[in-house]
């Protein structure tokens, strides 16, 4: 993917990193919140996670959800990720709502990826059910500041 993003309306999402979940490393992989995204500030925000490894669990009890603390599905709801209820995250797929299978992202799915959370609100993902074995991630994040303090980090996994 590229460092910059083509603009969308006003916003030119100069700003580009990539977190990468190794769901083999319990950093990534417990049931728990884990940060992809420190913001300071007021920032808008796009992430697009992109699956470059099937998520794996035990016994097809894991699921997921991608939203900002205190509202960990506020962006995705919950969504079975390894096997249960017959979904599965799968390698090639965009993990871009609570039906996995997206192969091909629209500019639609890509504007409902956008969002502005609200000030210092960092953004992460919430493991529920089953702690994943394996499987990898990739969250590529691109952000724009919107008032003189706003930035954005990478997360180390940390709870939200």
């Amino acid at each position: 993917m590229p460092s910059y993003f083509p603009s969308v309306g006003p916003y030119k999402f100069p700003n580009y990193f990539t977190v990468s979940a190794d769901f083999t490393s319990a950093t990534w992989n417990t049931v728990a919140s884990h940060e992809i995204a420190t913001v300071t500030g007021t920032v808008i925000m796009r992430v697009l996670p992109q699956c470059t490894e099937t998520l794996t669990d035990a016994a097809d009890g894991a699921s997921m959800q991608l939203g900002y603390e205190g509202a960990t599905s506020a962006i995705i709801a919950s969504t079975q990720a390894a096997g249960g209820g017959g979904n599965t995250i799968a390698a090639g797929e965009y993990w871009l709502d609570a039906t996995p299978a997206d192969t091909f992202v629209s500019v639609a799915q890509l504007e409902a990826m956008t969002f502005i959370p609200g000030i210092g609100l960092d953004v992460g993902y919430e493991i529920t059910g089953a702690a994943l074995t394996d499987g990898t991630i990739v969250f590529h994040v691109w952000w724009e500041p919107l008032d003189s303090t706003g930035s954005v980090t990478a997360g180390a996994g940390g709870s939200l």
